[in-house]
């Protein structure tokens, strides 16, 4: 066999076993550890255990800051478009996903739509009621109550509301002084009564109205039943 021959051949077959050393081999993260499991092929795709990691193993990294308003400027601009095509498309992808067999897995599955749902309408309901808080009463619980009524206020109401959550985000966070030097800014800017409105929305009754919404917990049963599916997972650990 001539040696450009040979050496062709074997070419071909490094780039073939390369190729499926790839192909049946997922690696992810959590925290400071890294694994790498190897997966039979005969039983999952690539793709299809990459699916299982991107919206089983955790929520979907989207899910929690899909259609999110980070700043004023986007109040007048904010539609309800991008978490109803975000919904509809995870929502799809949760419904034709192969999921491994077993109660854990279906329950899971289902627990991960339900999850979809609320998330997404909690974030649908915060750009309604940003642009018309009157339907905050149409989602009432009473813990929320006093957002609710200041966002429904006057101006001498929302900026006191505004007033009183400041001084209950110094109590806990860790530099109270920026806590207060973001305020004094926002106070005196000409937009105040907007930043009241967007501060009170976020941090009052959107914080408050979240404890309703279905979250997952992220245990290590899904962990472990996760790692299952592989035929060996290497660990790596890393320090800080």
């Amino acid at each position: 066999m001539p040696n450009t021959f040979k050496i062709t051949f074997l070419f071909i077959l490094f780039s073939i076993s390369c190729s499926f050393s790839q192909r049946n081999v997922f690696e992810w993260g959590e925290g400071m550890t890294e694994y790498t499991g190897k997966f039979d092929t005969t039983k999952f795709t690539l793709e299809e255990i990459e699916t299982i990691h991107n919206y089983l193993y955790r929520n979907h990294v989207q899910l929690i800051t899909i259609g999110n308003i980070w700043k004023i400027e986007q109040i007048d601009t904010a539609t309800t478009k991008i978490i109803d095509d975000y919904y509809f498309k995870t929502s799809h992808i949760l419904k034709t996903m192969k999921i491994p067999t077993g109660k854990f897995w279906d329950s899971l599955l289902i627990y991960r739509e339900r999850e979809l749902f609320e998330v997404c309408e909690h974030n649908r309901l915060f750009i309604l009621a940003i642009k018309n808080p009157a339907i905050m009463y149409d989602y009432y619980h009473k813990e929320c109550a006093p957002e609710i009524n200041a966002l429904n206020g006057d101006s001498t109401q929302l900026l006191e509301a505004w007033f009183n959550l400041k001084e209950k985000q110094k109590l806990t966070n860790c530099c109270p002084d920026n806590v207060e030097k973001k305020y004094q800014a926002q106070f005196r800017s000409k937009n105040r009564l907007i930043y009241a409105r967007y501060e009170l929305m976020t941090y009052g009754w959107g914080n408050c109205m979240n404890q309703f919404v279905y979250h997952h917990p992220n245990d290590q049963r899904i962990e472990t039943e996760f790692e299952k599916l592989f035929l060996h997972v290497k660990t790596e650990q890393f320090e800080d």
